[in-house]
This record gives C-alpha cells, structure tokens and sequence, in this order.
C-alpha cells in the first residue's frame, strides 16, 4: 500500500477565463453530438445490483489456429493499465467545448520538466491552425503537440479512441465498434493506428465504449453490465465468446463486470463515470449524496466490498444528479505522477457554480489521499461539458509509454501459412524502444529449419514493412522469418514469426474476370438474421449483373461509396443485414491443394463489420478457416470507411471446405441492420506445392500423417489419375499404402 501524504494541486492556467468568456466559447463551439448514444443507451431494470468475476484465461487453451479471429497472440498481449507510464495523451478539437480541450492541453504541455506529448485530432488544417493559436495563448508547449489531421465526428476520444494494447512488448492499436452514426469517429483508431503510430490494428468484434472499460492489474479488466447489452446472446455473443474476445485482443484473464448506473441517472452506462483506478492498490468510486436514486446507491455501494476484497483501498468523492445531468468526480484521468480531475465550483478554477465549492474541496481532499506522495493534481473545469454526459475523462486516450531500457520487436507476417518459392512477400514488423522510440535499422532473414539461417537484407530502415522476393528452389517444412532490430546505442532486439511452409509449386487464381455465371457466382442482397444464414449454403439468391462481376474482377476502386469500381449492393431493408454469396469451381483435387486462400476486398457502410465465412461441407454450417462454425466465427473480419483485404487461408482438411462438384463457397456479412456492402475485389487462390518425393501429396518435403490422412480419404476408389495410387494400378488400395509407409519420413 502506498503512503499518503498530500498531493500537490495546481491550476489548469488554459481555464482562468472570465464566465462570460467562457460561456461565449462555450455556446459558439457546442455540439449535438453529447456523449449518449442516438436513440438511447440500453439498460435491464432487472440487472443484478453485484458484481461478479469471469475468468477468460481459458479461452487461451484453443490451440494455435483454432480462433475465430485475425487477433493478436493472447499469449504475447496485454492491457497497459492507465496508471501504467504514459507517453501522451490523445484528444480531439473543433467539434465542441473547445476550452476544456485547451484547459487539457496547456496543462499537460506547458513548461519544461514533463515530456509527455498532446496528439491532437482535427478534422482539417485551418482548425489545427485555429487550435495551436488556442493552445499557445493559453500557455501551452507547442513542441510537445501534435496534429493528427484526419475526419471525425466529435470530442468523445475515450469512447471512439484506439484501444491501446503492447503486443509482445510493441505498441498495437484495438479497434471496438463506435456508434453507427458517427462512421468517422468509428473509423480513427485505424486511421491512428496506422497513419500517425504506424503500428498495428485489430478490429474486435465487440460493440462496447472506451469508457465502459478500464484495465487493471494483473491483466483484470472492469466494465459494466453495459457490455452484455451491447452485445447480446441474440447476436450470438454467448459468455464464452465475450470472453474469449477480451483474452483474445486485450490479454484480459479476468473481466469484472460490474452494475451499470440506472438510464435516468447516467446517460451512458460507462464505468468511468462514477470509479477511476488510481494505481494497482487504489481505486476511486463515487459516493451518491444522500436523497439520489436508490439504484445508483446501491450500485455504487456494493462496488465497495467488492473492490476491497480485492485488495483496493477505496476512496470516495460526492456525486449527485440535477436533472438529467450526472455531476461526478471519478471521470478523471492520469498521466504520469499527474492526475487531472473535473470540478463545477469556483473557487478552485473560475467558470463553474459557487454551489459546488463544498463538493470541489471534498473531493480534492480525497482524490490528494488517493494520489499519495508525488503526484500532482490538475483541477480542470468541467461545469459546461457534464450536461453532455461527460467530462475529462471522456476526451481523452492515453498513449503508453514504452519504458523498459532494452527495446522490443515483433513479427506479425509472414507467420504460418503456406509461401511460393519465387514469390514476392511482405515482411511486417514493427519495434519499439524507450519512449516510444524508433529503431535506428533492421537486418532481415530467413530459416528453412528454425536453425541455420540466410540474410534477406541488412541495415535497412525501421519502416515495418519490406518486400522479399523469395528464392527460388527452397524448400521448408518450419521456415521462419527474423527481424533484428538496432537501436541506435547498441541494444538489439529479435523477433520471429510463426513457422510456414515453403517450396516451389504453382498458384492458380480465380477471380472474377472469366466464367461468371458458369464457373463463378456471386448472389445477394440480405438476410433478415443470422438464422436466414446459418445452415443455409445459399441464404440469398439474387444474381448480380455482369457490370458488377466486372466491378469485382480487378482491385481498382479507390473512391468513396459511390465508385462504380465497386459492386455496390442494393438498399437494405431496415431490419436486414448486407448478405452476399461467392461461389467459385475450381479444377484442382483437395488432395493436391496445399493452401486454399479465399480473398474479398471492399467495406461496409456507416464502419458496419463485414464478416468473411467460409461454407463448411463436412459441418453444413458457415464458419471460419478452422473448423469452428455458427455466428461470429467468422475467418476474418473488417469495420472502415475504405476498402480493406480480408482473407482464409485453409492449409488443413482443405476437403471439408471444397463440395463433391469443386466450388468453393463463401459468404460476406455484414453486422448491422440497414448498412449495404461496398464489394471490390474477389478471388480464390489455389496453392499446390511440387511434391519433394513419392507419397508427399502435400509438398511439404515430408510423407507424414497427413498424406496418409489423403491416402485413406481416397481408399478403395478406382481412377485412372489418383494422387494416392501410387502404383499405377487405378485403385487406392493396401499395395499403395505400403508404399507410402516405406517412404515414411522426410523426402530425401
């Protein structure tokens, strides 16, 4: 436990502004757009009052490949609390309450002693002008602010922002799904992620706030009940898969879900608007003045013990409701050895109601004990921006910080699957050292064992990305590539992908260029549920033209939703969803298939997730690349206003997924009602690697399980050309089987 001595307390300078000033700023910048959903947040009168624990570390079992989703390794990611080291916080101006994001951004920039840097979103070049004169006037260092200039719809960061995660110790960006009508907003923790931090991101299938969640020690999560109504069972998220998300994408073991604060009490149903976790040891839960809802007693209350009994020592700052508007001090955020909070009086900052001076000192006296020794407190007025439901906590992300001495390195492609010799490869990567810094250059190289291994290029720079050409003639069972990372005073770092195979052999595609209507069908429009779908190979049966099989036969499209480079599906039905069918005849035998990659390019409207199924022969039932089957087990998934690639790749039981006639069949959904499907790109690549000997149908350099795993699918046929006839006799049968076991082992 931390000793608690008084924390120092300055004010923000950016808020010393007249009140009539400040109401003048106030009423020319203020939005529509308050922090509560359009059409109201759910809420279960019937909800139970106490909180309870899930434990998700056994989603982490599955094994390698056998998850739903295109997520970080569970294993190698993890949740930074927010009291864990920052490197600076993110923000937004322009849209409203501009003179709280100033009040924010001075105090946490100005002067010299601290380091940490303003990321300011702005939706132009003239409002970042605007802001920086804002920012200056105020006291602020503008060389620790920096733009970030891209669309969006409001102030709300914390619920819309990139959820920040260190996968294998290098930066990573989360992406949650926002509200639908406001698509930009919902679209910049991609933007960010891969713009400004050049990182990488992953789009999670749960539809839940920023500010309904909070990271904790010992990879612990809190959130409210909110979560199970964002994300209902009747949408297929069963207490299983919710906690298989959270492990999944944000190494979360344990997800406290707690009460959420009745409708007429809090707009949002967040957490961060009535408990703060002040560090590993202390937590902040608003204290409901006497005569408030009795609910909104009751929740805050039994959070209490709860808490406790958990290790917390808890502390409690008044809240109180006038109106509709929740006044709380909890909603406050912390950066370092600094912690800044919301007050309404005036004595502290001006600008607020004299009434609330009594609450404001309360309150500062108890989060000065929460803080403990060295921390500082930032007071920052909040009197006009909580009747929209929120205050500073709501506006802001925090960055982490990379803080360890030696810097870190991951790998994230190429990683499992099957390569070409002779082929041209991304390599993507991406390091890391203290403060966030970039590495000084990489080497790159390759092993066909794990073990011996061959340089592919030397002191390049720390891009993340490199193009490789693959040599051509090898041949791997486990191959891997390595990135070397140098920082520029020395430290190395090392990091390798998953093993894959490699070898020469051919690549058909087909796309949509030739044999539509023949060979090659795509249908449409929607699906009323996902029970329309489910078990359904052919849920829609409205052919498309031959100018939209035309639009989706090259990736060509680079305009906004009304590019006719696309396929852009029909209007949706208020209560249906997007739904379209691709099925594609291919000529190869499974058994001389070594990989089966399934490709569609293009983007649901309103950042809606499009969700890539593959159809499951052997399960009659939609699923992903790897045997798991039924709603949200989708092989790949995307949420975006652009067009983004996502793919199956089937290098096992490839039979299971390619139908007695040879089409291949797979659907693209998209998750929301009345949201259409903007379809570039589709294509289904066959990979067949040359067999290195006798009884290697695979060609992966070895006659192991798997071939003869072929060899018994094919038992007792007679043909004239079967993989597994090994003697030339036109019948599978116990003469090729000797065969293949005499060759048992890898090819010479």
């Amino acid at each position: 436990m931390q000793t608690r001595s008084t924390a120092l307390l300055v004010l923000a300078a950016t808020a010393i502004l007249t009140p009539a000033v400040a109401i003048a700023a106030e009423q020319e910048q203020r939005s529509t757009l308050t922090r509560v959903r359009e059409g109201g947040t759910p809420y279960d009168p019937n909800q139970s009052l106490v909180p309870y624990a899930i434990d998700v570390s056994g989603a982490r079992d599955m094994p390698a490949g056998a998850g739903a989703f295109t997520a970080p390794n569970p294993s190698l990611v993890s949740s930074p609390p927010e009291y864990s080291p920052t490197r600076g916080v993110l923000f937004q101006y322009g849209s409203s309450w501009n003179t709280v994001v100033t009040a924010c951004v001075s105090a946490l920039t100005a002067g010299t002693v601290n380091d940490e840097i303003a990321y300011v979103l702005v939706a132009n070049q003239t409002t970042a002008t605007s802001a920086a004169s804002a920012f200056s006037a105020a006291g602020a260092n503008l060389s620790k602010v920096v733009f970030i200039i891209q669309p969006n719809n409001s102030i709300w960061m914390r619920d819309y922002g990139p959820h920040f995660v260190f996968e294998n110790g290098t930066l990573a960006v989360v992406d949650s799904h926002y509200y639908s009508t406001r698509p930009q907003d919902n679209f910049i923790p991609t933007l960010v992620g891969d713009a400004t931090f050049g990182v990488s991101t992953y789009d999670q299938g749960l539809y839940y706030s920023g500010g309904n969640f909070q990271p904790g020690p010992g990879r612990s999560g809190f959130c409210t009940a909110l979560v199970n109504l964002d994300n209902p069972s009747s949408e297929g998220f069963s207490d299983s898969l919710v906690r298989e998300l959270h492990d999944s994408f944000q190494g979360i073991d344990t997800l406290h879900v707690l009460p959420q604060l009745p409708f007429s009490v809090d707009g949002t149903g967040h957490i961060d608007m009535w408990m703060y976790l002040v560090d590993e040891n202390t937590v902040v839960i608003s204290e409901f003045i006497a005569g408030s809802n009795a609910t909104a007693i009751s929740v805050t209350n039994n959070a209490v013990p709860y808490m406790q009994a958990l290790g917390f020592e808890v502390l409690r700052p008044k809240a109180w409701n006038v109106g509709s508007t929740h006044y709380t001090y909890a909603n406050a955020f912390r950066v370092n050895n600094r912690i800044f909070i919301p007050v309404y009086g005036t004595a502290v900052v001006p600008g607020g109601n004299a009434s609330y001076n009594d609450e404001d000192a309360d309150a500062i006296a108890k989060w000065t004990a929460a803080a403990g020794s060295g921390v500082t407190l930032v007071p920052i007025q909040c009197s006009s921006i909580i009747t929209a439901s929120g205050a500073i906590h709501c506006i802001v992300k925090q960055v982490p910080r990379y803080a360890n001495a030696l810097p870190a390195a991951h790998l994230s492609a190429p990683s499992g699957g099957v390569v070409l010799a002779g082929s041209v490869q991304e390599i993507r990567w991406n390091a890391t050292d203290t403060n966030n810094a970039a590495l000084a250059s990489v080497d790159l190289a390759y092993s066909l064992d794990g073990t011996v291994w061959t340089n592919i290029a030397t002191g390049i720079p720390d891009s993340g990305a490199y193009s490789w050409t693959v040599p051509v003639g090898i041949a791997g069972t486990a191959a891997r590539v390595r990135v070397t990372a140098r920082a520029a005073d020395g430290d190395t770092v090392m990091a390798m992908g998953n093993p894959f195979r490699v070898g020469p052999g051919t690549r058909k595609v087909y796309d949509l260029s030739t044999d539509t209507g023949v060979g090659r069908f795509v249908t449409g429009t929607q699906t009323t549920a996902w029970s329309a779908a489910s078990g359904n190979q052919l849920p829609v049966t409205g052919a498309v033209t031959s100018a939209n099989y035309t639009a989706m036969a090259t990736s060509n499209a680079n305009g906004g939703i009304t590019d006719t480079n696309r396929y852009i599906s029909p209007t949706v039905a208020a209560a249906s969803r997007a739904t379209h069918v691709f099925r594609f005849r291919i000529t190869e035998s499974p058994a001389s298939i070594s990989e089966l990659r399934i490709t569609w390019e293009g983007f649901a409207d309103r950042c809606t997730q499009a969700e890539l199924y593959v159809w499951d022969v052997a399960r009659a039932q939609w699923g992903n690349a790897a045997g798991l089957v039924g709603e949200n087990r989708y092989a790949d998934s995307w949420a975006g206003n652009r067009d983004e690639a996502l793919t199956a790749s089937i290098t096992a039981d490839i039979g299971s997924f390619v139908a007695a006639d040879g089409t291949v069949r797979f659907m693209v959904y998209a998750d929301r009602v009345a949201d259409e499907t903007f379809h570039d790109f589709a294509a289904v690549a066959v990979t067949s690697l040359t067999p290195s000997c006798t009884g290697d149908f695979g060609g992966n350099g070895v006659v192991d399980g798997a071939d003869l795993g072929v060899m018994l699918a094919l038992w007792g046929q007679s043909c004239g050309a079967c993989v597994a006839d090994l003697n030339g006799d036109t019948v599978v049968d116990g003469a090729d089987l000797g065969a293949l076991l005499s060759r048992w082992g890898p090819c010479p």
